[in-house]
């Protein structure tokens, strides 16, 4: 599943039409590293959840500080609000391919229609 499933697809720029100011190729790319951020915070909490301690009844100076900076690793690595980046990319990336499809509306509707070609029927 990739970051962008459920988002528009991204339109092609209409002839006459002005492209919208929204980077597609870097937000793909912004988007990519994120959902794989997202999998790798999500595989690292799911083994910390499932990791057995070899040692459970050390004590001391050192045990306090590895207990304080672990714990300050998994409230970061929790906390990264990386879904929530990844529905802003999104909603983006929709807002953005919908202003293309309304600038490819309307530069198709501005376009002068074309004369009839000459036939038998067309004066000379």
């Amino acid at each position: 599943m990739g970051w962008r499933d459920g988002c528009a697809p991204r339109p092609a720029v209409a002839e006459g039409a002005e492209p919208v100011a929204f980077d597609f190729a870097g937000a793909d790319a912004v988007g990519g590293r994120l959902d794989g951020l997202r999998l790798a915070v999500d595989g690292n909490l799911d083994a910390r959840a499932g990791a057995t301690p070899r040692l459970v009844d050390w004590a001391g100076a050192h045990r306090l500080r590895y207990d304080d900076h672990r714990s300050t690793q998994e409230g970061v690595l929790s906390g990264a609000g990386i879904d929530l980046e990844l529905s802003r990319l999104r909603a983006a990336w929709d807002d953005a391919a919908d202003a293309q499809v309304q600038a490819n509306r309307r530069a198709a509707e501005a376009a002068p229609t074309a004369p009839p070609s000459s036939g038998p029927n067309r004066p000379i």
